[in-house]
């Protein structure tokens, strides 16, 4: 008889092992280089924007790409006053690949006060927000952020929870790492349990990959 909980884990697995999991060192503030990705970052835009998008912002509505690039402007602008809240990770060639701006805040679960940390203008680079592949591509990074934040939050002592303000089109990212939405105004929460679920999973895909030699 055949053991249908093997089948299907030895269907992941094979799904697994077909995917290279990249890995992405984690940055704490805003240096010289930092600024220097976010300026490529901004020059590959103005690139797609005219390859893609016949160089007309309108065209691009509705896409990832577009939201990509209004929370890119916001960046630049943070960086001026906020530079220890920037947050990012870059891939094995030192290119930054998702970046974002933090805070502490007090954050409500179950209508009880807790401190943790609240992400603000949360983006991939914009070669990972395109239908067409680019040279930079690298998948996982966005995941490999959030993990990296959540860590952040565990050694804060605030238990994993980290806060993050969504538009329709990304919570299913955010639902996917563990992430609920609390009162329909975008506020979505990862709980302490949530977090360590997610860390514990990264870990698992980490052990399979190295088993596999990926």
């Amino acid at each position: 008889m055949i053991d249908l909980n093997i089948v299907i884990t030895q269907y992941y697995l094979g799904l697994i092992n077909n995917i290279t999991m990249n890995n992405f060192p984690y940055i704490v503030g805003a240096k010289i280089d930092i600024q220097q990705g976010l300026i490529m970052w901004i020059r590959k835009i103005g690139e797609y924007l005219n390859l893609y998008y016949q160089g007309d912002k309108e065209n691009a509505k509705n896409t990832t790409f577009f939201n990509c690039m209004s929370k890119v402007e916001v960046l630049d602008e943070l960086l001026i006053s906020r530079r220890d809240d920037f947050r990012g990770v870059k891939d094995t060639q030192g290119i930054l690949q998702s970046a974002c701006i933090i805070e502490v805040a007090q954050i409500y679960i179950n209508n009880q006060s807790y401190t943790g940390l609240a992400i603000e203008s949360f983006t991939n680079a914009p070669w990972n927000t395109i239908a067409h592949p680019q040279p930079e591509t690298r998948k996982g990074s966005a995941t490999s952020l959030i993990e990296e934040l959540v860590r952040e939050s565990q050694r804060l002592q605030f238990n994993g929870i980290v806060k993050a303000m969504t538009i329709p089109s990304v919570r299913p990212f955010y639902r996917k790492v563990g992430f609920i939405e609390t009162d329909g105004s975008g506020e979505m929460i990862l709980t302490p349990d949530a977090a360590q679920e997610f860390l514990t999973r990264q870990q698992q895909l980490r052990e399979v990959h190295h088993d596999t030699g990926n």
